[in-house]
Formats: C-alpha cells, structure tokens, sequence
C-alpha cells in the first residue's frame, strides 16, 4: 500500500482528470446495474402481467406506456439507451486514463533521469547502462500500470460491484448472500498467487533487463568485434539473453494462468450452484400451489443470472488484477530503489556558494581508492597558482587520472582534502565546483549534433565568432572549414565520420571556449600528430596564465614548457620541477626523458 501511496504522488496535476474520471466510474457502475432491468419488466411484468416488486423494476416500469406494442418500444429504446451511455463513458474514460497515465509516466521518468543525472560516477561505472537504460524506459511504465490498475481497475469495478450487489439485494437477499460466499476464497487465492506473480515478475525485470544491456554492449562494441571476428559469440550471447529472457516470462505467465484457472474454477462453481438454487425456486413459484405468484419469477431469475455475471466480471478483474499489477509493482520497486539512493556527490548542509574566478587549486595529503582494498593514491599533495601551466606525469596506473577526476568532484577523496582558495571543495557547491572546471577527456564525447552545438556545450550562449576562435586556438578551424556545411554540419554517433584527432580537436576547442578558470587535458595530443600537436602546444602557450591548465600526459614534449611538472609513481608525487629541473635531477623524469626525448648523458642541463 506505502508503494501504491508513493506512486499516486505522481499524480499530483490530474486531480480535475481524476476526479471526473471518478464520477464517470461511478455513473458506469450505475448504468451496468440498470442494464437488466428493461429485460426483466419485459418478461415478467409486460409478458407475465405481474406487477413490479422491487422498488428499482418500480422506478423503471412507471415511464412505461401503456399498450404491449409501445412498451416493448419504449423497453428497447431504454436498453439502447443504457448501452449507448455504458460505451460513451467507456470510450471517455479510457481517452482519460490514458491521458493521466502518460502525465503521472512523464513525471516519473523526469524524476528519474534527474536522479541518473545525479548520481556519482561509482554509481554509474558500478552499473551497466543498460539496466538504467531499461529502468527509464520500461520500469517507469510500472506506476502507471499501478495507479491505473487502483483507480480504473480496483476503483471501477469496486464502483460497479457496489451497484450490482445493491440491485442483487434488491432482487434476491438468500441469492446475494450466497453469490458472495466465494469472495473470501477468491482473496485468499490472490493472496496465495500475488507473492509467486511478485516474485516471478521481479525475475523477469531483470533478465530482462539484462538483455537491454546485451544490446547496447554488442552496439557499442561493434568495431571491436568486427576487428577480432567475435560475430559469432557476440550471437550466442544475445541468443542465450534472448531464450533466458522468454524463459522468465514463460514462468511467469504460467504462474499467471494457473492463477486465472484457480480464479475461474471458484466463480464457475458458484455460479453453476446459484443456477441449481435460482432454477428451483423459480421451479416453487410455479409448481407449489401455496407459493404461486410469491417467489422467484423467471424474468427475476434471468435478470439475477445476468446480474451474476457483471457480479463475477468485476470480482474477476479485482482478484486477476493481481497478476497485472504484479508486474507494476516490480518496476516501481527497481524505478524507487534509484529515486532512494543517496547521490553521494552532493551539496553538504550550508555548502557555500564561490563565484567562477581565478583561484589557488591545492591538495593536501590525498588519498583514494576504488575499492577498499586497492589504494589508488596515497598521500598526493601539490598547490597550483593560478594561471600556472603544470603536468602529471608517470606510466600507466599511477594514479594521475584518478587524482584529476577528483577535482571536479566526480569522486571525493578517502582522506585529506582538495581546495580552492582554501574552500575544501566539499563545503562548496557542486555547480560552483563545476563551473570553475573544464575538462578534456581521454575519451572524446562527440555528441550527434552539428559541431557548432559540440563546441558550445559548455557554454550554449557563445556567439558564433568565440566558436570560431576556440577552434582555431585547438587547431580544429582548418578541417572544420573543410566539411561541407563547415561549423553546420552534423555529426554522427561518437564522432563516427571523423577521425580521432578531429573528435579531439573539438574536444578542446570546447574546454577553451569555456570560461572555466582551470582547464584539465587528460592526454591532449593522444592522438595528434607531431605537427598538430606542436600546433597544440602553441595554443597552450598562448593561453598560458591566462587560465590554469592541468595536463596528463605520456608525452613529455606536451609538457616540457609546464611550470610545474609532478610525477607520479604508485599512487604519490616522487618529483616535481620544472622539465630542465627535472632532467638534472635524473631520477624518474630523466629515465622517461632519456627514452622519449633521446637525451644523452652529456647533453643534460647542469
């Protein structure tokens, strides 16, 4: 029920909708009920002249003219008229439950998408895309089948049963009293069968799910298996999620048709009895001479039959819409246990605002890990002027894109501290933190939009002349102008129809055009070759001091003009000066220097 209540929140806006959907409900379950009634005066009081004996046939039979003719007219043209009113309001009340359900959907997987966005970096790398990917695409259908299934189906039929147990009393109190004998069964049984359908359906999810993630691995992946001729296995493992998948729904729907054969055979029962029951008083009425005229008449009995079925429809739909709402509430428990976690990466209470301006960047005994058992750094500390240009430097897993992924607070160190004109940058707003960072990825993140909208992501607002300028400055102005509809044109996925010094390029050209006071290059001229990573090394050069660059790089050229060089070894800084500095001292610098650089002994700086 707490998960039905948090759903309906959702819901908030549509109380006008809701409310009429509500009356119409109610005004159905009204019109189901009288639907018999016309039938009934028309065996019974038109054809077997009785007079009406309930106080509802009475309400009825009063408007009916005199004459058998024109009775059965104005019967027909009421029955008609029941019917017409039932499909109009049906036909109105599904365009507006659909209509509230797409508003409460909508607002659940904005809801969640703001949470995906939120999250930390652990979170996202210790999940497969895929599985956020089906959360917000198919689990978020689970508060709508929720909610609809409480208001249109629980609701509507509750409504309608309310109206016909009324005109079953009205009819036959023995009859009615033993038509609901079977409720208590039927609750029991959807109580039995709603834990196996939760289970099963949560099972389904997530296999399900699973193939999601099949999927999108296999597409972005595609190059890497074309190259290593894995077509083959990459096909047996969508085909082994595929029959996993159809096997978990299989088990379900087998929990559900058993269900649904449980269900029938209670209300098939019941009625086959209240049938034997109805047909003999009808028998009593008609044969036992003291009972003549004062029993069950069979417009009564075939009116009450009729009643029974709209009776047992909606005690079907209650009871079995415990398999329908099985499946809702597994996506809402994976769509909430998202919306529940903690951000971790958050604005701490009183977190302080820091407005975008050059700033002393310093680390103070830092360390960090992945995991609790794999220190990644340990004890880095280092301070960074402003407008200085400095490096780190070392070989493969020392840490140095771990230390840089710590300043713009995708992760928060284990210990010590990263500040910013002594703010730990904890105490200060993430947005705050953000705005004073641009980054320049490894990976370059090419967007499928034009590459004006590329350039300008990280500052939608720039005119067309800054776009211009921070191409030329990362060196991407002369192949840009080179596409047919230059700064225009659009770009594939990833960046598929460039190359990957253009996307990287470009990757740049958007961090300059930033006004972020710190700009970080992880590996900027990764792959460039040696005349446009000159060019790059120029544009460094020229913005030197007037922002503060950060690198990380293999490359020693990239970093010899540094006014800092740090280098890294096992997870902390062993040394740090400038590139002659550094070569005099001919420590690790001086190895990776000697081997990159060709020094020779006797061409070292004294």
């Amino acid at each position: 029920m707490s998960l039905i209540l948090r759903a309906l929140g959702y819901y908030k806006g549509e109380a006008v909708r809701i409310g009429l959907l509500l009356l119409m409900i109610a005004v159905s379950a009204a019109a189901t009920a009288a639907q018999v009634y016309p039938l009934k005066i028309l065996i019974d009081n038109v054809f077997g002249d009785h007079e009406p004996s309930s106080w509802i046939a009475k309400g009825f039979f009063w408007a009916v003219p005199h004459g058998q003719v024109g009775q059965i007219v104005w019967l027909t043209v009421m029955f008609l008229g029941l019917r017409m009113l039932l499909e109009l309001l049906g036909m109105f009340q599904t365009l507006l439950g659909i209509r509230v359900g797409y508003g409460a959907l909508m607002r659940v997987r904005c809801d969640l998408f703001r949470k995906l966005q939120q999250l930390s970096l652990a979170y996202h790398k210790s999940q497969p895309q895929g599985d956020a990917i089906y959360r917000l695409s198919w689990d978020t259908y689970g508060v709508q089948t929720v909610v609809q299934g409480f208001i249109q189906s629980a609701l509507s039929n509750a409504a309608t049963l309310i109206a016909i147990t009324i005109t079953m009393l009205s009819m036959s109190v023995r009859l009615t009293l033993i038509s609901l004998l079977v409720a208590p069964l039927l609750f029991w049984v959807t109580k039995f069968y709603g834990k196996i359908l939760q289970t099963k359906a949560a099972e389904a999810k997530q296999v399900d799910a699973h193939l999601t993630t099949t999927i999108q691995r296999s597409a972005a992946t595609i190059g890497l298996v074309q190259a290593f001729n894995r077509e083959a296995d990459e096909y047996q493992q969508f085909d082994n999620a595929v029959n996993a998948t159809v096997s978990a729904y299989i088990r379900l729907h087998w929990q559900e048709v058993l269900f649904w054969l449980a269900i029938g055979t209670l209300l098939a029962t019941s009625a086959s009895a209240l049938f034997g029951y109805g047909g003999y008083l009808v028998y009593q009425d008609q044969t036992i001479a003291n009972l003549k005229g004062k029993g069950f008449e069979i417009g009564g009995l075939l009116a009450f039959l009729g009643l029974l079925d709209r009776l047992y429809g909606p005690l079907k739909v209650l009871t079995g819409s415990a398999s329908q709402l099985a499946t809702g509430i597994a996506g809402c428990k994976r769509v909430f246990e998202v919306l529940d976690r903690d951000p971790i990466i958050k604005d701490a209470p009183g977190a302080i605002s820091l407005p975008r301006q050059s700033r002393v960047l310093a680390l103070d005994h830092v360390e960090f890990g992945y995991r609790e058992d794999n220190k990644v750094l340990d004890g880095v500390s280092c301070r960074i002027e402003p407008g200085q240009m400095v490096a780190f430097v070392g070989e493969s897993g020392v840490g140095k894109t771990t230390l840089l992924s710590l300043v713009p607070r995708f992760y928060d160190p284990w210990q010590g501290g990263i500040t910013l004109d002594g703010h730990d940058l904890r105490q200060v707003k993430v947005n705050d933190v953000r705005k004073h960072v641009a980054l320049v990825l490894q990976e370059n993140v090419i967007l499928p939009t034009s590459v004006r909208e590329n350039i300008a992501y990280g500052r939608p607002d720039a005119t067309d002349a800054q776009i211009k300028q921070a191409a030329e400055l990362a060196g991407a102005a002369g192949f840009i102008d080179k596409l047919e509809h230059g700064y225009a044109e659009q770009l594939s996925e990833s960046g598929g129809n460039l190359s990957g010094g253009q996307r990287q390029r470009i990757s740049i050209a958007r961090a300059l055009l930033t006004e972020s006071p710190i700009i970080i290059m992880d590996e900027p001229t990764s792959a460039l070759d040696p005349q446009h990573e000159q060019l790059i090394i120029e544009t460094l050069k020229g913005i030197k001091g007037l922002r503060t660059l950060v690198l990380v790089s293999h490359r020693l050229s990239t970093v010899a003009d540094c006014d800092r060089i740090f280098v890294m070894d096992a997870g902390k800084i062993v040394e740090e000066g400038t590139h002659d500095e550094l070569v005099a001292k001919r420590g690790l610098y001086f190895k990776m220097a000697k081997h990159q650089m060709k020094l020779e002994d006797d061409k070292v700086p004294a």
